[in-house]
């Protein structure tokens, strides 16, 4: 018994195509387009529904001015763009004859310049609204860039031709994925890779022409691409891009476009169901299924999604290496495990021991993969791929076990990444920047168990004392270094570094070991600026109660709620506050600061005059 393979039965029953040969992911996607020639493929709110017919012609466009730029066939393109639909535009362009590498456009200028030197891409496709950061790097590594904008919507359907397509092995897609090294590694996946994993994706969903995505997801990671995008299109559906995510705007698509299903994190489906649940009236919606991927969704907030929708949630494992989806659980009338991430779905699941050798059922052991779907190798890191690949399989790092009827349950993970929220990162990338900081003498990031993000990035630093450094200058620092999500919320100060009985530090047990130093004692606000801010957060949070000290994010604060509470106290303040503001100021005093610099001494004192007639001024008195 070599390896323990657990395949799906699909249903053929829709009206995909099956028996289409998988050669090309690119050459799928257009088929998918084909069949909505004159219906929406892609439905932006900016912009309108974009029929098959428009979204083919678009491409084309761009297909022929990126090799109008000369760069060579096969190589890597980055894309970095703000807007979904210049990001899909970009995607699908790249997947031509070329290698797609999109990036995150929020990143720094020195994160960006990091990741372009890595890739040496021979072209950046730079959407309208890019960020100055953006800008500034692809211009330091002297790249050449190509703008996508909405002019590209203008073209006229019309027969193109196009130059040949690259081969169904050659590369399509090249992702980064945080490694326990400070340096990200480079996943490259073939068109062949995309193609098998958009079939995977599409049989376990059933998907068919007459399915509507909502997509939400970033689409410069793996999730979004193949689980939003790819598979919806390939099996002939239509995509709504909804951009980022904002519970309001997400339900309001739900409704006006007769969404059936769509993919998220957990996250987002605890804010989604936490905003509904305040709804006086049932949510009207048209959706057969919501799928939850990327990190583990409580069965809790599975049991009040499914009471609140009359839908299923299924739950998926995934991971970049896998070209996305590993297992799922099936679909009704099939029986669904809570707790468990389903059956595999394409690909082949094994359960070794450190030997390599299997174990039974029920057994924990080391969750090992094999498939079309699953990444050649990780680029320029033959260690990285020597760790991974072992006899025959690609080792996840992540423990698990199977029992008798297929069904994997993930216990945990040897590895020392932080998954926030989905957001996977590498903490030694986090001690690097920190110990860059002039003064810090020691540090290690690591994380905190969150009760929505999974994770939260936390950190300890050692510090010399004469240089008078503190927590909030060296946040700000981070800030100018890294993107947001990777600013660890909390920080704090230590005389040292605690290390286990053999000398070495042991991240994975360092919130245990730490734990004591980052509880704070509640602490009243004081003035008419920090009662509103402590209300508010409380309410946002739904706290009876917050401190002027206490961390947003250490109280089950995310970034979607982050937004919330920005939105809410810019409506409340007259002003916008950008929703970073929340990473960089977590505690109702660090935000009041902040705040104070926005506001006149007639706006306090209106303020102050508010809080009073609200509370009372011998309240406000006392506190």
């Amino acid at each position: 018994m070599n390896f323990i393979h657990f395949f799906a039965a699909f249903d053929r029953s829709s009206s995909f195509d099956w028996e289409r040969p998988l050669v090309h992911f690119g050459a799928q996607l257009r088929a998918g387009l084909k069949q909505r020639l004159d219906q929406p493929a892609l439905i932006c709110e900016e912009v309108g529904p974009l029929t098959g017919a428009r979204c083919l012609a678009a491409l084309d466009q761009l297909i022929l001015e990126i090799y109008a730029s000369k760069v060579e066939p096969g190589a890597p393109i980055a894309v970095i763009a703000p807007q979904a639909r210049h990001a899909v535009l970009g995607f699908l362009a790249c997947l031509h004859g070329h290698v797609a590498a999109p990036l995150n456009p929020d990143y720094s200028t020195e994160e960006f310049l990091f990741y372009l030197r890595d890739l040496q891409p021979g072209l950046v496709l730079v959407g309208a609204g890019a960020s100055a950061s953006a800008h500034a790097a692809i211009a330091a590594a002297g790249v050449a860039s190509l703008v996508i904008d909405d002019g590209l919507l203008d073209a006229v359907p019309q027969p193109v031709a196009l130059p040949a397509q690259s081969a169904a092995s050659a590369p399509g897609l090249i992702l980064h994925t945080s490694g326990t090294t400070a340096r990200p590694k480079m996943v490259q996946l073939t068109q062949q890779n995309l193609a098998v994993s958009a079939r995977n994706i599409a049989g376990s969903l059933e998907l068919s022409d007459q399915d509507v995505s909502l997509c939400a997801m970033p689409l410069f990671h793996i999730h979004g691409l193949m689980a939003c995008l790819g598979a919806a299109l390939v099996a002939g559906g239509a995509v709504v891009l909804a951009g980022k995510f904002q519970p309001h705007g997400f339900v309001d698509s739900l409704q006006h476009h007769k969404v059936t299903w769509f993919s998220a994190v957990p996250t987002m489906h605890l804010v989604l169901i936490q905003h509904l649940e305040k709804r006086a009236e049932p949510l009207p919606h048209n959706l057969r299924f919501i799928r939850s991927s990327s990190a583990p969704l409580p069965a809790s907030v599975i049991a009040r999604i499914e009471r609140y929708f009359g839908a299923p949630v299924i739950e998926a494992y995934g991971m970049t290496e896998a070209s996305h989806q590993i297992a799922a659980n099936p679909l009704p009338p099939a029986r669904r495990k809570p707790g468990t991430v389903g059956q595999a779905r394409g690909t082949s699941i094994s359960i070794l021991d450190d030997a390599g050798r299997p174990i039974g059922a029920d057994a924990v052991g080391n969750v090992v993969i094999q498939g079309g779907a699953v990444t050649p190798g990780y680029l320029q890191n033959p260690e990285a791929n020597s760790e991974a690949f072992r006899q025959g399989g690609f080792w996840t790092g992540d423990l698990g076990m199977v029992d008798a009827e297929g069904y994997l349950t993930l216990t945990g993970r040897r590895k020392e990444i932080v998954n926030r929220g989905g957001q996977k990162i590498s903490p030694r990338e986090i001690d690097e920047a920190l110990l860059d900081i002039d003064g810090i003498t020691d540090a290690v990031a690591f994380a905190q168990p969150h009760q929505s993000l999974g994770d939260d990035l936390v950190a300890a630093v050692c510090l010399d004392r004469e240089t008078g450094l503190t927590v909030e200058a060296i946040r700000s620092q981070l800030f100018t270094r890294l993107i947001d999500y990777k600013v660890p919320s909390q920080i704090i100060i230590v005389d040292a570094i605690p290390v286990g009985a053999t000398g070495k530090r042991q991240r994975l047990q360092m919130w245990e070991s730490l734990k004591p130093h980052f509880a704070t004692s509640f602490r009243a606000p004081r003035t008419a600026v920090e009662i509103i801010l402590c209300e508010f957060t409380a309410e946002v949070l739904d706290l009876e109660r917050i401190g002027l000290d206490d961390n947003f994010f250490n109280c089950g604060g995310n970034s979607i709620l982050g937004v919330q509470l920005s939105i809410t106290l810019g409506e409340l303040l007259g002003c916008y506050i950008p929703p970073t503001v929340i990473f960089r100021h977590p505690t109702p005093l660090a935000l009041s600061h902040y705040v104070l610099g926005l506001l006149s001494e007639q706006d306090v004192e209106q303020l102050e005059q508010a809080v009073k007639d609200l509370v009372g001024s011998e309240a406000v008195a006392l506190v």
